[in-house]
């Protein structure tokens, strides 16, 4: 299907498994009104450290919501690989 309006954006992460992460993370998200828009996610070719989205639809405001939602699942997900990156499982022992 071709949409009349566009929006390619290109997000950097520290490094290439942090994209996957968001990739995978972001990806099985259903897009509810498949006629409307489209949202693509890749890693790039050149620089594996970036995600990139292209959002394809048939009106400025239709991308501009799936692209605010998008922005506020990757603020999730940054937040949660901040917060969990690196550490290895604790074990907590009782006393």
């Amino acid at each position: 299907m071709s949409f009349k309006y566009s929006l390619n954006l290109q997000i950097p992460f520290e490094n290439s498994k942090q994209s996957a992460i968001a990739q995978g993370s972001l990806a099985p998200d259903p897009i509810l009104k498949p006629n409307e828009i489209s949202v693509i996610y890749s890693i790039n070719s050149k620089n594996p450290n970036i995600l990139e989205v292209k959002f394809s639809g048939d009106s400025d405001r239709v991308i501009r919501v799936a692209a605010n939602n998008v922005i506020e699942n990757l603020k999730t997900i940054i937040e949660c690989m901040d917060e969990f990156d690196g550490k290895k499982n604790i074990i907590f022992i009782q006393e």
